[in-house]
């Protein structure tokens, strides 16, 4: 009988952790971005437009000619781009995630993407967000054909390559 309510009560106990578990907030990115003020921030970190143009630019520096771009939703920017490069050439992939909730692109997603990647036979995916990635999210595209470019990155090369403005 003892067994029982010790079981009993283990099973409980996991039950209440497991519904705890799933409230916790992910770490904060280590790398966080901080500006002084709301005017300090670009306006391509914000609206739709201005971060698509960005977005397209800053693939056109890799050499990538741009086919075509879609909004899947309001967050999510789909952009087919083509290098014409001999050997190392063929379709590329961008995924853009502009205000992601809880500035954190998760797993999930970034698994979906390394998918339709794979799927449509690219030779790349290039995932570029205005938040962060979660550590799982990071681990899952080292043996990928797939670079994640977070908000600090991105702002970074276009500084590099002087289209920030």
């Amino acid at each position: 009988m003892g067994l029982f309510v010790i079981s009993g009560i283990a099973f409980l106990v996991g039950i209440i952790l497991i519904v705890l578990l799933k409230n916790v907030a992910p770490p904060a990115p280590k790398d966080q971005l901080h500006f002084k003020s709301s005017d300090d921030i670009p306006p391509f970190l914000m609206d739709q437009d201005a971060f698509q143009e960005k977005c397209v630019e800053f693939l056109s520096k890799f050499n990538l000619e741009h086919k075509h771009s879609i909004w899947a939703n309001n967050s999510e920017l789909e952009i087919a781009m083509h290098d014409e490069t001999p050997v190392v050439g063929g379709v590329y992939l961008a995924l853009c995630i502009i205000d992601p909730p809880n500035k954190i692109v998760d797993a999930m997603k970034v698994k979906g993407f390394i998918d339709t990647v794979k799927g449509e036979g690219a030779a790349k995916g290039i995932l570029i967000t205005t938040g962060y990635f979660d550590d799982k999210a990071i681990n899952l595209v080292e043996d990928e054909p797939i670079e994640l470019v977070n908000v600090v990155s991105f702002l970074s090369y276009l500084k590099k390559f002087g289209i920030y403005e």
